[in-house]
């Protein structure tokens, strides 16, 4: 996983600036295992982006990111899920 160091910065700051959560957590432990994937909306490069929902250290977020070829994704944004995000994880396991 990569991303634009501008951007981690500033989704680490606390709200309401950023997210308070950092790539470099997701990268090493996001729970990929667990995760529901859908595809999102198309970034200005006009690649697919996709938003995976899923734990972090116990918590439940929401990572925006998109494909860089076969080798590596780029992490666009990391935050909390949405309640509508939350109650759509947890109707996947009912």
């Amino acid at each position: 996983m990569v991303w634009d160091e501008r951007k981690r910065a500033r989704n680490c700051q606390p709200p309401p600036g950023g997210h308070g959560l950092d790539f470099a957590d997701a990268r090493d432990r996001f729970r990929w295992d667990t995760a529901a994937i859908s595809e999102s909306y198309s970034g200005k490069s006009g690649g697919a982006r996709y938003m995976a929902t899923g734990y972090l250290d116990g918590k439940l977020v929401t990572l925006t990111v998109s494909l860089l070829g076969t080798e590596a994704i780029s992490a666009i944004r990391l935050r909390t899920a949405s309640n509508r995000e939350r109650k759509a994880y947890a109707a996947r396991s009912e």
